[in-house]
């Protein structure tokens, strides 16, 4: 497979990932995820490392609940075979407060088997490159 083809299955089955959670569809996000799938948020947030597909599942559900519906957008991506970085964006409202909050966030998607195994989330390209071993 041309690193081309791995660049594009990998964003496919990234944006599958994040519809499913917009669906809560959990048995398409079971298929996209391995069983002991890694979780790290970014460094403010207040949750810690998860470990586990269902632990990463029910912290993606809790996390959009107070906010109305809506889709992630992949700005960029780009990677390899076995890990993609992606920049992920999405102007978001509070169900019941209207608060309005811009999501900018980068994430470094590892994969293995055609199955995330770690998701690490970032506040800037330059970290979420040196995490993935890339460079500019």
């Amino acid at each position: 497979m041309s690193q081309e083809n791995a660049v594009q299955e990998n964003l496919e089955r990234l944006s599958r990932a994040m519809e499913a959670v917009a669906q809560r569809d959990k048995a398409a996000w079971n298929e996209l995820c391995d069983p002991n799938l890694e979780v790290v948020p970014v460094g403010d947030w207040p949750e810690g490392e998860l470990q586990g597909r269902d632990a990463a599942w029910d912290f993606f559900i809790a996390a959009d609940e107070p906010w109305e519906p809506g889709l992630y957008e992949i700005v960029e991506f780009f990677g390899g075979k076995d890990q993609g970085v992606a920049h992920l964006q999405r102007d978001m409202r509070g169900k019941s407060s209207g608060v309005e909050v811009h999501y900018d966030y980068w994430l470094v998607v590892t994969s293995r088997d055609g199955k995330a195994v770690r998701l690490e989330w970032f506040e800037k390209r330059e970290d979420a490159l040196e995490a993935a071993c890339l460079s500019e």
